[in-house]
């Protein structure tokens, strides 16, 4: 099987940049170590991106840059992050800083953001303050209008490249009151500046990332010229939340957590295939084994969910404020279990600074501990889904999705990752789903398609069997949800939908959404991709993990099934690809 377009380019990056065990190589796990013990900002490397034009793919293709397909970033950026998170964010905070004005800003800024990009310069997003967190709305910094412009006053903290940008996106105050309509966005160039006008806060120590330059700017009546404004006034909140929408997906949930995944399992592989206790190797002991293969069922769901999503930017726009929400509430908390429960395999190795893989392991529990805080934390994402699930569930009861125009054409488009995506169409990004999520509501054609198969085997019948049967109880548990939250919703209040009840709902829902992303995944793709995918025994594995955290009783996948999945994870990782289910290669020292 030839590899998929959008990932020859992540592939080429990949061998460019070689193998990251090898200490000669600039971007080495033995680099990236010796940096963070020096809390040092990963100044080479990133040149060394640059150098590879990675910088435009910030800049989207109608403005000279590279950006076509979000799917084709996420894979770069999986690249990058599988070897150091520091870097990925790093090198990445660019698009992050520039997404509000890719959304809203008027030709004129985006032509200047793009030459900013090109030029190998920093673009930073000024979004939160010191005393208040992710209550942005509470937020001081503010402007005063004047004739010929503003002047902007106020401190902006944990600011990622603070110091090294030359421009940043401000989340500012414009109306004294405050309020969903009272703050607007500016595009701030601090060569523009009076040098006087501001200054940069000290570099903040970090548990993890510590290289990296995350900081803060303090204005000081800085004078802004009127097309500093970013669209109209009283439009931030919305501009910034649906720049959440593409960012959480991509650079701040699905990228960084599968990447660090990764790395962590091949980390751990590696010691269990080497040492030997008992007479064997640590892979030979059963539940040692069972983790690791757990480890990578959770890293294929993950991925099935993140694939689904970053494709949906194109397809889907309009429902991107539940998805993304999905996606960077389960993605890195996954990852975060998954870390955790393998290092306990690798035992002593994993707190260790050095030795075992230049001591990688360690960075990654630190580092990745910020992905499911920064951009939205864990709780902020799931209070975002709770507001909407009980329309949701209305939605889905009231409606026949099957009777919704081009609605298989659309999922097919989604999941199918053959087909070519549409054109990213910002202006198509909505503050809430309005009770749809074509994902999740498009069960029953996945149901109908199951039973339309045709079967070629015995074999194949006993899989495609336990797939439907999987698929019923999925179902079932949708319907039982969706018919408490319709019947809840006569008692739902502003109280309710910050209880803990609805935030387990939401939980609930996340993980339904997710079997369903893998269903349809398997539907679309089992006949292209390789025959491990196609075969199916991975996809009851992985719906079976993922219902028996709602119903433990469950019945689990056989052994064989097992037995296979963790074959294959020890032929990829022999094999030296990444595990996905689109593994291409990685680079050895061969193919540097």
């Amino acid at each position: 099987m030839s590899l998929l377009t959008q990932y020859q380019t992540a592939q080429a990056l990949e061998l460019h940049l070689g193998d990251p065990l090898n200490p000669e190589n600039l971007f080495s796990f033995q680099h990236c170590i010796e940096l963070d013990e020096q809390d040092a900002y990963p100044e080479d490397i990133c040149q060394l991106l640059s150098d590879w034009n990675v910088d435009l793919y910030y800049i989207p293709a109608a403005y000279g840059g590279k950006l076509k397909s979000f799917e084709e970033v996420l894979a770069i950026s999986r690249v990058i992050a599988r070897r150091d998170l520091t870097v990925a964010i790093a090198h990445g905070v660019t698009y992050l800083g520039a997404t509000p004005v890719w959304l809203a800003g008027s030709d004129e800024q985006k032509q200047t953001i793009a030459q900013r990009i090109k030029n190998k310069e920093k673009i930073s997003f000024g979004l939160t303050e010191k005393n208040h967190g992710s209550d942005i709305l509470s937020s001081e910094t503010a402007v005063e209008v004047l004739e010929n412009g503003y002047l902007l006053s106020g401190e902006k903290w944990l600011i990622g490249n603070a110091t090294l940008s030359t421009a940043l996106t401000v989340f500012t105050r414009t109306n004294p009151k405050g309020g969903p309509r009272g703050f607007s966005v500016f595009l701030v160039e601090k060569d523009k500046l009076y040098p006087n006008s501001f200054s940069h806060l000290n570099k903040i120590k970090t548990h993890g990332v510590r290289g990296a330059n995350i900081g803060g700017v303090n204005f000081q009546n800085s004078f802004l010229p009127a097309n500093a404004l970013i669209s109209t006034p009283g439009s931030g909140l919305e501009i910034i939340l649906k720049a959440l929408q593409v960012t959480r997906t991509l650079h701040a949930g699905a990228a960084p957590s599968l990447a660090q995944a990764d790395t962590a399992l091949r980390v751990t592989l590696d010691f269990v295939f080497s040492r030997h206790i008992y007479g064997s190797t640590v892979w030979d002991i059963p539940h040692a084994r069972k983790t690791l293969i757990e480890a990578f069922v959770d890293i294929l769901l993950c991925e099935c969910v993140s694939l689904a999503a970053v494709r949906s930017l194109h397809v889907a726009t309009d429902q991107m404020s539940l998805f993304s929400s999905i996606i960077k509430y389960f993605v890195p908390t996954t990852v975060e279990q998954v870390i955790q429960r393998i290092s306990a395999v690798l035992g002593a190795r994993y707190y260790l600074r050095e030795e075992h893989w230049y001591g990688i392991f360690q960075k990654i529990v630190r580092d990745h501990s910020i992905i499911s805080v920064f951009d939205g934390s864990t709780a902020v994402n799931l209070h975002a889904i709770a507001l909407q699930i009980q329309q949701l569930a209305t939605y889905h009861v009231q409606t026949n999705i099957a009777e919704n125009p081009g609605i298989r054409e659309k999922i097919s488009t989604i999941f199918n990752l053959e087909k070519p995506l549409p054109d990213f169409e910002p202006n198509r990004l909505e503050m809430y789903n309005r009770g749809r999520d074509d994902i999740l509501q498009g069960i029953e054609l996945a149901e109908a398609d199951l039973a339309d198969l045709p079967i070629n085997s015995e074999a194949e019948s006993q899989v495609i069997d336990r797939i439907m049967n999987l698929t019923n109880l999925l179902n079932q548990l949708i319907h039982i949800q969706n018919k408490f939250l319709v019947e809840q919703g006569i008692a739902y209040t502003p109280k309710y939908s910050k209880s803990s009840q609805l935030f387990d709902l939401a939980k609930t829902y996340c993980i339904l959404h997710t079997a369903v992303a893998c269903l349809q995944m398997w539907l679309h793709n089992r006949k292209t991709l390789d025959s491990f995918f196609a075969n199916g025994e991975w996809l009851v594995i992985c719906l079976t993990r993922l219902l028996e955290k709602i119903q433990p009783s469950l019945d689990s996948a056989p052994e064989s099934y097992w037995e296979n999945m963790g074959n294959h994870l020890v032929k990829l990782y022999t094999e030296n690809k990444m595990f996905s289910i689109i593994p291409f290669d990685l680079a050895t020292s061969s193919t540097i």
